[in-house]
């Protein structure tokens, strides 16, 4: 059976003849000319093959079978302004979407927090932990919107935007035992086995943290605390991980002191992919701690 084709502009009104009774009452709330509504009417019934309305009367009244399609053109508006509300919003669903990548050095609580605040305001904010090489990849090609790492004192390209967003204080966990003498010297640790949380570490990165001869490279959180707390290495970990909270795991003293080992955090985007009020927003929320 062929299907009937018709307009949204003849389905209202057909429907809002139905309500107000008179073509002049329609055209007005329709805003339209009367002849226009009239040519709307006759255009629906000539398709269906029957009449809708009884113009013998006034005001106008359904026939049989303009009563059964009243009901089902109402439900139709229904659907069409559910639809138009959704198309509406579309453009502000999208634009209130972000990706963040970040690294393990990245304080947790920072990002739930931030995450909670853009949620607020109804902000849907992915989080995704990656090397920074991948997420520098990532933001030239706009398929993440803003990165969350560790300085590397050098520029990142002529396509990406930087700004510093704070600092991570690092110091040195290892088994309890596994130092039976503090302070430990640098000689010491550069003797033993050290966790390392990155793969691909930057060379300015790994002039700061890189201490012993030998590397175990781990960036999966769980494992290297696993790895920890078995007496595997040592490892430089941000002061925000408490890691002391693991059993047998101690904070260790070394000749080193606490003086320079806290480390820059820098925000990365590429100009353009986030809107500037919103970017703004994000870079003085996390500026703030939250």
């Amino acid at each position: 059976m062929e299907l009937l084709r018709f307009t949204l502009a003849q389905i209202e009104a057909f429907a809002c003849v139905c309500e107000t009774g008179t073509l002049t009452q329609a055209a007005k709330k329709l805003k339209k000319d009367r002849t226009t509504v009239s040519e709307l009417l006759e255009y629906l019934e000539v398709d269906l093959g029957y009449a809708l309305f009884d113009r013998s009367t006034r005001p106008l009244t359904l026939t049989p079978q303009g009563q059964l399609l009243y009901r089902q053109a109402r439900l139709f508006l229904h659907e069409a302004e559910a639809f138009s509300r959704i198309a509406r919003h579309i453009p502000d669903i999208l634009e209130t979407h972000l990706t963040l990548c970040y690294d393990l050095f990245t304080p947790r609580a920072l990002l739930l927090k931030l995450a909670e605040r853009l949620q607020a305001q109804h902000i849907q904010l992915d989080m995704i932990a990656c090397e920074r090489s991948q997420a520098e990849q990532w933001l030239d090609e706009g398929s993440v919107d803003l990165g969350l790492f560790q300085a590397v004192n050098r520029s990142v390209n002529d396509h990406l935007h930087w700004r510093a967003v704070g600092s991570v204080s690092l110091a040195v966990y290892a088994h309890e035992d596994y130092f039976p003498k503090q302070p430990v010297s640098l000689l010491h640790l550069a003797s033993q086995p050290q966790l390392m949380p990155f793969r691909d570490l930057p060379p300015s990165l790994a002039g700061r943290i890189r201490i012993a001869d030998r590397l175990i490279h781990v960036n999966e959180i769980t494992l290297l605390e696993g790895l920890l707390q078995r007496g595997c290495g040592w490892a430089f970990l941000p002061e925000h991980f408490c890691a002391e909270r693991l059993e047998g795991v101690a904070r260790i003293d070394t000749e080193m002191g606490t003086t320079g080992l806290a480390h820059p955090l820098v925000a990365l985007w590429k100009p353009g992919v986030v809107g500037a009020p919103m970017l703004a927003q994000l870079l003085t929320a996390m500026e703030e701690g939250i």
